[in-house]
């Protein structure tokens, strides 16, 4: 048959290509799932390069100390290895309605600080100071455990005027050249973060009795140095903002783990060499190998 005869209706459909057979899912495949990464990786692409550490000549030069004095609520340290961690608050003390010594100070930038009152304030805060008006406080810091959040010690207010004059002669006064949020820590480097900026220090406080041990404490400060701190005493001049005790600035005063040597500050390093060759505790002379003699071995009779 001729196909110029026939009509369009009459002509054969046009060829298409068949579609292709689609990969029955299984039943492990959910709908909506993300398809896992391939984990091809062509090569010659560089790998992305880790941040460098910052080097000690990228820190910017410490401030120089604050200079205190014996005629400030802070004087300086008596002695160069004196653990001690001391500071400022200024604001108004608010007591709870159950115990007079344990309540709050409400700082003059609005921070809300839990504080207690030690025993040779308390009659002072009662009978001759205003508590509806902001004072300052000489405080102990301390950090909780469980939320890290700061809490005061109060041993002390700072006011001249409350000073007795000695023969009609008021004590002189000098002008306080340290802020009201100043806080001296002196103590042990026990751990340093570069990443969190974190510092925390081990203060010792003196034994109240001779037969009892010296009671510690560890605060947690914000910042970072060059050096490498942990071992190392350290002093700080350090600042409050809000809840965190950030640092100004500080200074290495001297190293108390030898190198190479882990466990205590100053602990000697223990010695563990052959039996023989430690010395005789009565003599004092060293101690010759030992000779191990064979065991002789009789032969049994048949």
């Amino acid at each position: 048959m001729n196909s110029e005869n026939l009509t369009p209706e009459q002509l054969p459909a046009p060829l298409r290509p068949n579609k292709p057979v689609k990969r029955p899912k299984s039943d492990t495949e959910v709908e909506g799932t993300p398809k896992p990464e391939s984990t091809f990786k062509p090569e010659g692409i560089p790998k992305p390069r880790p941040s460098k550490p910052v080097k000690p000549k990228d820190y910017p030069p410490p401030l120089p100390m604050f200079e205190l004095s014996g005629n400030m609520p802070i004087p300086m340290a008596s002695e160069p290895l004196q653990y001690r961690a001391i500071g400022l608050v200024k604001g108004a003390y608010l007591a709870s309605a159950e115990e007079f010594t344990k309540g709050s100070v409400i700082t003059d930038d609005g921070t809300l600080i839990d504080a207690v009152l030690l025993g040779r304030i308390m009659s002072l805060a009662k009978k001759h100071l205003d508590l509806g008006e902001s004072h300052l406080w000489v405080v102990y810091p301390r950090v909780r455990k469980d939320d890290g959040k700061l809490h005061v010690q109060i041993m002390g207010i700072w006011e001249p005027k409350l000073i007795e004059p000695v023969d009609g002669v008021a004590a002189p006064i000098e002008p306080m050249e340290i802020p009201n949020n100043y806080f001296s820590v002196r103590g042990e480097v026990v751990f340093q973060s570069r990443e969190n900026k974190e510092v925390f220090v081990k203060i010792r406080q003196a034994a109240r009795k001779k037969d009892t041990e010296p009671r510690q404490f560890k605060l947690r400060l914000i910042g970072d140095f060059a050096e490498k701190m942990v071992g190392n005493f350290w002093e700080f001049d350090v600042l409050r903002q809000g809840d965190d005790l950030v640092i100004r600035t500080g200074q290495m005063i001297a190293a108390l783990r030898p190198k190479g040597v882990k466990g205590k500050p100053g602990g000697d390093k223990k010695h563990f060499g052959k039996p023989w060759e430690h010395k005789a505790p009565s003599t004092g002379e060293s101690l010759s190998r030992p000779v191990i003699k064979a065991k002789k071995v009789e032969e049994a009779e048949e």
